[in-house]
């Protein structure tokens, strides 16, 4: 892998964990507020908590797939 090629990998890391962060950022607000409504009803509930799921998944998915673009990112040219 070139120089110059690693740098476009990094790049496209760091736009994807910045697109990501403010998504979580938006989602985990929404969820705080909907969870502070005392009228909310086990259903809505339930739709939230699987809405943290699908958050904390991604985020591992982002993580396994940075893990493994490390080892390509520090090769030696």
């Amino acid at each position: 892998m070139t120089p110059q090629n690693q740098a476009y990998l990094m790049k496209a890391a760091l736009t994807g964990d910045i697109r990501q962060m403010q998504q979580a950022s938006k989602i985990i607000a929404g969820v705080a507020m909907l969870l502070n409504d005392h009228d909310l009803d086990g259903l809505k509930r339930e739709a939230l908590i699987e809405t943290l799921w699908l958050l904390s998944s991604t985020f591992d998915d982002r993580c396994d797939w940075l893990q493994a673009e490390e080892g390509l990112l520090c090769i030696e040219q």
